[in-house]
């Protein structure tokens, strides 16, 4: 009998192993591995937090200069107005400019070298942000940062996601984006430890901690092996086998779990082949693919444009309207919010496959809509009260439940519904398309936010609660639940059961004989 799309699947879930992780010396191995790649979203997270953090550090805004000499020769001189939103936005046009040549090096290349080039990059970019002597060459740090951290953000989620064992990779996708809030713990704190330091070092030493993850990147990121799903694609059955055979199963030769993923990835191929389009063109020529398309960029809105960036972006504001002014005390919430964030991001995300996709986000939406609501109303009469004490412990209190309802699906799911979601030719420009989505919602709320906040106060809060109500339409009609199945077997919730009709004839017909012998060098660096 021919096999269908379910007992495919059942198949593949009976030769995984039962076994705890932890307890299988190979898989110790493959997940240590995976760390490389899993800490990518450090970057992003640390860079917003360490930014708020550097403003508000006396030595940052003035810097140490001799007597007599003139004003320029300052560090940074006070930034306002269109220099501090240059400052604020450089890292955003970084990552726009890489946009375009990020996928295409992850599709050519391979997944690792993409991480190695922005790695680099980043480097280089933390020494000179961290060592700036004026706004140029601060900016210039941020802008290389942002165009180095897109390389890397464009590659780690696919390869994750294409080398982690079948039945890790839906919890490694998931927790992959907590490390977001690790960057922003590990600014925030250093910031608030190092603010009433009476030298520059107050601001260089979380300015050069931004490069400390992209430093192991570099240094590790070879001991990696290539993506399965790339080498086949390039024509490399024999390596791809032998890796999956290595790190999945500590074997020589392919076992019928290896040959079982084989087969799939093969078949999936062939049924993209069959489409004759790599470009991004790809999304508007099937029914499937747009559907895709709508998920992606959704997504990419959603996660920016559901309030939360009233809080990352602007939390002082928002505190101050509550009647908390002091610094301290700010910078005190706002350190404890970034920890309370990654321990409810990392629960979510552990329970990914046994709640479900739609589940997660269905109730963040619907729990982020009403805490929203809440929020909205408690501020609205703290405003018009002239900050009341209760209401305004009341709007802080309501920050933290939105976020726990926000961490509930929004910073977990995102990768890894999109790395299940988006075939192996669309994958690396599927989430150049969500971070572009990103980075467009991103730069309207750094600009129009703060405009808007201090014009329309409480009531700006109303169109968050709009635009909550619009999400939610979209999650629940347009969605799929892809609990459960594999990479490839989701297509055929987007393309019909004809996207699985190769790899079927493949698995009924048996594994094509794999040649061993063909790039043995490259399998000494690939395995």
């Amino acid at each position: 009998m021919e096999p269908t799309s379910e007992n495919s699947e059942l198949r593949i879930q009976e030769f995984c192993t039962k076994e705890r992780w932890w307890r299988v010396p190979h898989l110790v191995k493959l997940n240590l591995i995976l760390l490389v790649p899993f800490v990518s979203s450090y970057v992003g997270g640390f860079d917003g937090s360490m930014l708020n953090g550097v403003q508000t550090v006396q030595q940052w805004k003035e810097g140490k200069y001799s007597r007599g000499l003139p004003c320029y020769r300052r560090h940074f001189n006070h930034p306002s107005g269109g220099m501090l939103g240059l400052m604020v936005n450089m890292q955003t046009i970084g990552g726009i400019i890489a946009l375009p040549v990020a996928p295409f090096v992850a599709d050519r290349f391979g997944r690792r070298i993409p991480i190695f080039i922005g790695s680099m990059v980043i480097i280089a970019a933390a020494i000179l942000q961290g060592t700036a002597k004026n706004m140029a060459m601060f900016v210039v740090g941020r802008f290389f940062i942002g165009l180095g951290g897109m390389f890397v953000a464009t590659a780690s989620p696919p390869l994750l996601g294409e080398l982690a064992y079948p039945t890790h990779r839906p919890i490694i996708t998931a927790v992959y984006n907590t490390t977001w809030y690790v960057g922003s713990i590990v600014a925030a704190w250093s910031t608030y430890g190092t603010f009433d330091m009476p030298n520059s070092w107050s601001w260089k030493i979380p300015s050069l901690l931004q490069g400390l993850v992209s430093i192991f990147q570099v240094i590790f990121i070879f001991f990696v092996p290539e993506s399965p799903r790339w080498l086949i694609a390039n024509g490399r059955t024999g390596d791809a086998t032998r890796i999956l055979s290595k790190y999945h199963c500590d074997t020589d030769e392919p076992t019928t779990l290896v040959q079982l993923q084989v087969a799939e990835i093969t078949g999936a191929m062939e049924f993209e082949k069959s489409l004759n389009s790599v470009s991004y063109l790809q999304f508007f020529e099937t029914k499937g693919n747009r559907h895709r398309l709508l998920v992606t960029a959704a997504l990419g809105l959603i996660v920016q444009w559901c309030g939360n960036q009233l809080i990352s972006g602007y939390l002082a504001l928002v505190l101050i309207d509550t009647g908390i002014t002091d610094a301290e005390t700010q910078n005190l919430i706002n350190g404890a919010l970034q920890i309370y964030n990654f321990v409810i991001a990392t629960g979510s995300a552990i329970l990914i496959e046994r709640l479900g996709r739609r589940f997660l986000f269905l109730t963040s939406t619907i729990g982020m809509l009403i805490s929203f609501t809440i929020w909205t109303i408690l501020a609205a009469r703290n405003q018009i009260e002239e900050s009341h004490k209760g209401l305004g412990i009341g709007v802080v209190a309501m920050v933290f439940v939105f976020y726990t309802f926000y961490n509930f699906a929004m910073n977990p799911l995102p990768i890894a519904y999109l790395v299940e979601v988006l075939p192996y030719t669309l994958r690396a420009k599927g989430l150049s398309i969500f971070n572009l989505a990103q980075i467009c919602s991103g730069m309207f709320n750094r600009f129009v936010n703060p405009v808007a906040l201090e014009a329309l106060r409480w009531k700006y809060y109303t169109v968050f609660c709009c635009a909550l109500v619009l999400w939610l339409s979209i999650i629940y009609f347009a969605f799929p639940e892809t609990r459960g199945l594999t990479l490839e077997e989701v297509s055929r919730l987007f393309d019909g059961d004809q996207a699985l009709a190769s790899a079927s004839e493949i698995k009924a017909e048996g594994l094509p004989e794999i040649e061993h012998k063909d790039h043995v060098i490259a399998d000494s660096k690939d395995a």
